[in-house]
């Protein structure tokens, strides 16, 4: 592959990994590591990084680019979305700002059983192609790494259409897509009722059907007032870790449920939401080395109290930021708009929300090794801005700040 050599960064923000001795991660989330003047050599992967002035003259490059004093910064990682999906929910949305709750458009049959009705009349064609389009959405704000969860179809066929068209996706978009199997999204309406059996369907059929074609990485189980008990989700997931499946868990974002107890109990990867974490909860997940993912567009959209970050962080969490991209609760592929959120409404500095956005992105997809710093080795994903500081990215709010985007090494927009 062709070596490219950018020069005349202003500022190169790496949010390089940063251990002790024993090599156990240090949670530095406000130390980003800044080189000033900086230039960057790369083919798919970062070769070389640091000042411009220190660079061998005799280095073969292919190609070379002026930054103009611009910023670089790594790719964004979204660890969390569902933007496979079909319909509409936007008459919900409105529903919800006259004042009806979540809970009750959910009981009339309305929020994602409105969406598994969709989806089960759509297309694997039609779904990704839903699929593609915010995927390319994200990739204009900057997003080089983007999760998606089926979790929309609530049966064998129907999930399994949703992985297929992720997996469409994944040939169709330049960027890293990572798969996760969420059967356990909510009961669907022909188990009304009995939703002893849905997990039945889900631990005997479903899991290891998805496994046997290969094409999902992690499983996620909605552990919360109305969805699945800690007990069900318990049992689906040990399941999906005897299948080899890496586990995510939707935690405590209704209510104070002990989802998050459960996530650092099986030291599941991460635990998303977490509005309503308690301290034990956050104990629980720090001692089971688990994530926490926080998904502040939501908790805006549902006009929600924000997750505890501040609490979190210093509680010495590794903490996550993602968007939640989903028809019904957060219909947004803006990682920058989410920065903006978690500092202003959590009390993240901008240093904290951006390594949120990047590195710790990446623990929670465990992908920490490919992608998430600008580190030798690493995938030469990053954007250039269109400004000279990463502090723009929260202080001058609602704009588009990339310029260009490179993923593996190559310029996607």
């Amino acid at each position: 592959m062709k070596r490219t050599l950018i020069t005349n960064i202003g500022s190169l923000i790496t949010v390089s990994q940063k251990t002790d001795s024993r090599g156990n991660i240090l949670n530095a989330m406000n130390d980003l590591t800044i080189i000033q003047d900086a230039a960057i050599l790369f083919s798919d992967t970062f070769e070389w990084i640091g000042k411009a002035s220190e660079i061998s003259q005799e280095i073969a490059v292919d190609h070379f680019i002026d930054a103009k004093g611009r910023a670089i910064i790594p790719g964004f990682v979204d660890s969390h979305t569902h933007c496979v999906f079909a319909g509409n929910r936007s008459h919900e949305f409105a529903r919800r700002l006259r004042g009806i709750t979540y809970q009750q458009i959910a009981s009339e049959g309305g929020g994602i059983l409105s969406t598994v009705s969709a989806v089960r009349s759509a297309s694997i064609e039609e779904l990704a192609q839903q699929g593609i389009e915010l995927a390319w959405k994200a990739i204009e704000y900057g997003t080089t790494t983007l999760e998606m969860k089926s979790g929309y179809g609530l049966s064998i066929e129907s999930e399994i259409a949703l992985l297929k068209a992720i997996d469409i996706v994944k040939k169709e978009v330049p960027i890293r897509i990572v798969t996760t199997f969420m059967g356990a999204h909510d009961i669907p309406p022909e188990y009304a009722g009995k939703s002893s059996e849905y997990v039945e369907l889900i631990i005997n059929e479903m899991l290891p059907a998805v496994r046997a074609l290969n094409i999902a990485e992690f499983c996620d189980v909605f552990t919360d007032t109305g969805y699945f008990s800690v007990e069900d989700s318990e049992r689906i997931l040990q399941k999906a870790m005897e299948l080899g499946f890496s586990c995510k868990v939707h935690a405590d974002e209704l209510s104070s449920f002990g989802a998050a107890e459960m996530a650092g109990r099986l030291k599941a990867v991460s635990a998303d939401h977490l509005l309503y974490c308690t301290e034990a909860g956050m104990e629980a997940m720090k001692q089971g080395g688990t994530i926490a993912t926080l998904l502040p567009g939501t908790a805006y959209t549902l006009r929600l109290p924000y997750a505890p970050a501040r609490t979190m962080i210093d509680h010495g969490l590794i903490v996550a930021l993602a968007t939640d991209c989903n028809p019904g609760s957060c219909y947004t592929p803006n990682m920058q708009l989410i920065l903006s959120l978690a500092c202003m409404n959590m009390g993240m500095s901008i240093e904290e929300a951006l390594t949120s956005a990047t590195l710790h992105g990446a623990y929670a997809l465990k992908a920490e090794e490919q992608c998430g710093s600008i580190e030798i080795g690493k995938s030469a994903d990053f954007n250039l801005l269109n400004t000279n500081s990463y502090t723009d990215l929260v202080y001058h709010f609602g704009v588009n700040h990339i310029a260009k985007t490179w993923c593996k090494g190559i310029a996607i927009q």
